[in-house]
């Protein structure tokens, strides 16, 4: 296509050439036939989970019928447990050596996470408790909460127990900056006591200074119920395994949650993603090991079943960050938006699951704008960039998603279709919808890839114009009607009529280029400012994903 006036003659004269070099050549029949090569996607079903019942409780965890009825009837809200998560948090208990009928002393205890569980019962056999029953366990948040001297008069803790000094010997090669004497006393609470202990291996083990720990108990406060042993054991190996830093772990301290097991299950289970080492993955992203190792795996297995590659993964590692069910329900909602579904094949699509809710509400305020050229960058970049994009009214993309879609369906360089689009000087206005819709619609009319590639800049063009042009060329008189030097329309061969196509459009608009714009979006690209309404000044401290028009008098009054 031209640039300027001074090619408009060359593209006349290259446009009626390539006629007549066509007439003069045999019609090539192809046998093969081509298919665009994008993957299919399947139908991922996830079956549907009926609440808990009694009979499902008492076949799975033993105890009778009736039994479970009544637990029901006091506790309706285990109904809504899922049925993988008890039978995780049941065979934790049958580990602790509880019953069936301990568990249903106490039914809501299942209520509970597996690893609460087992993280709770082991910090009271740490403090000293000998005999950790059921209903010790499941008041565990009042039992920490009271002195130790109140413990050991209802003889939770031996007499004879220090528990200070006994805490202190869980951590092992290493001397805690602390005065066992001044815990002596046993008037304080087991929960001071263990947090007085814990801030004091902080300090020497992470070098942690008296901000860093209010900032932990602040943000993090559930870390200071976490055993020792399990403690100790998530430190040594995030520094020893996978080689954090002391100053890395006071950064992202929410990785003192993370359990050792399960980071080790992720080395074992998961070595590598795309061949990278997962260690370097889990040190590039450490919130990825507050995942379980199963959540990870089925993550994988549904972005594998959706064609994505472990490529794609890498692009956006946060997306190992959500549930696997969030994952699978955005995969599928992918499907469903036409602007998300033609970026499918985008080695980029991840940043859509993870950022969907926030690209819903982009694409929605930019279709009310009439602002058709929404690039996967545009819908998933943070606030500022996509307050600066509509606040400039410019319609337009880079192009990546056009060329990597057409790299994909042609499997042609990027750099090559780049360079050949960009012939065009209105290529980066389209959306990427509309040459998906275009490349079908002639894919319908029986054009081939190869015929289709060779006049690519048609992608860009109306649909409507042309169907139009088409027809006109099947009319009898259009020989006589359009005075081009062709002697018989019906030997064109398909990638010559194509061609025509492309002429007759564009010699309406002198060949400039703007033969691309519908009848709704006529104005030029140097106008396009104009369209906009004022984008809210306060749009970051307001509303992170923009202002929809709906909104906007409400937001200029804030």
């Amino acid at each position: 296509m031209l640039r300027n006036g001074q090619n408009q003659a060359q593209f006349l004269a290259r446009s009626l050439g390539q006629l007549a070099r066509g007439m003069a050549s045999s019609k090539k029949a192809s046998t093969k036939q081509e298919k665009i090569k994008l993957p299919k996607r399947p139908i991922v079903e996830m079956p549907a989970e009926e609440p808990l019942n009694a009979h499902y409780l008492a076949k799975n965890l033993g105890s009778n019928y009736r039994a479970w009825v009544a637990a029901l009837e006091k506790h309706p809200e285990l109904k809504t447990l899922k049925r993988k998560d008890l039978l995780s948090s049941y065979h934790t208990l049958k580990s602790l050596e509880y019953s069936a009928d301990d568990i249903i002393a106490k039914p809501m205890i299942i209520y509970y996470g597996a690893t609460t569980l087992a993280n709770r019962h082991s910090v009271l056999q740490e403090c000293g408790f000998q005999n950790v029953t059921v209903q010790t366990l499941a008041k565990y948040v009042t039992v920490v909460n009271k002195p130790i001297e109140v413990l050991k008069a209802h003889s939770f803790i031996p007499y004879d127990v220090k528990v200070a000094e006994r805490l202190a010997g869980l951590f092992d090669g290493i001397t805690l900056p602390v005065d066992l004497r001044e815990l002596e006393n046993e008037s304080i609470t087991l929960k001071s006591l263990r947090q007085t202990l814990l801030n004091a291996y902080l300090r020497e083990r992470l070098q942690m200074d008296d901000s860093d720990l209010q900032k932990l108990w602040r943000v993090y406060s559930r870390i200071r119920h976490k055993s020792f042993r399990a403690m100790q054991d998530t430190v040594e190996l995030l520094t020893n395994e996978l080689k954090f830093p002391a100053e890395r772990l006071r950064k992202n301290s929410f990785l003192l949650y993370s359990e050792a097991d399960n980071v080790r299950r992720i080395l074992r289970e998961i070595p590598t993603i795309d061949s990278q080492d997962i260690r370097e993955i889990g040190f590039r992203r450490p919130k990825i090991l507050m995942s379980t190792c199963d959540s990870l795996k089925q993550t994988l297995q549904y972005v594998h079943a959706f064609g994505i590659s472990e490529d794609a993964v890498l692009r956006c590692l946060e997306v190992l960050t959500l549930g696997p069910e969030t994952v699978l329900e955005r995969l599928r909602d992918l499907q469903e938006i036409e602007e998300f579904q033609v970026l499918g094949t985008n080695p980029r699509v991840l940043r859509l699951v993870h950022y969907q809710n926030k690209a819903r509400l982009r694409l929605d305020y930019l279709n009310q704008l009439r602002v058709r050229c929404a690039s996967l960058h545009i819908l998933s970049c943070g606030s500022e960039a996509f307050a600066k994009f509509a606040r400039d009214g410019s319609d337009r993309t880079k192009g990546r998603d056009i060329v990597v879609y057409l790299g994909n369906v042609f499997s042609k360089d990027k750099l090559t279709l780049r360079n050949l689009l960009s012939r065009h000087p209105n290529w980066c206005h389209i959306p990427l919808l509309h040459v998906k819709q275009c490349l079908e619609y002639l894919r319908s009319n029986k054009f081939k890839l190869h015929e289709i590639f060779a006049n690519i800049h048609l992608l860009l063009y109306p649909i409507k114009r042309i169907e139009e042009k088409m027809l006109l060329l099947q009319q009898p008189d259009a020989q006589e009607e359009l005075q081009l030097p062709v002697a018989d329309f019906s030997s064109l061969s398909n990638n010559e009529v194509l061609t025509l196509i492309l002429y007759l459009i564009e010699s309406e608009f002198h060949f400039t280029g703007d033969g691309i714009w519908t009848e709704q979006h006529t104005h030029h690209v140097e106008n396009f400012n104009n369209l906009l309404p004022d984008f809210p000044e306060s749009l970051n401290k307001v509303y992170k994903y923009g202002v929809k028009p709906a909104d906007k008098l409400v937001m200029q009054q804030l």
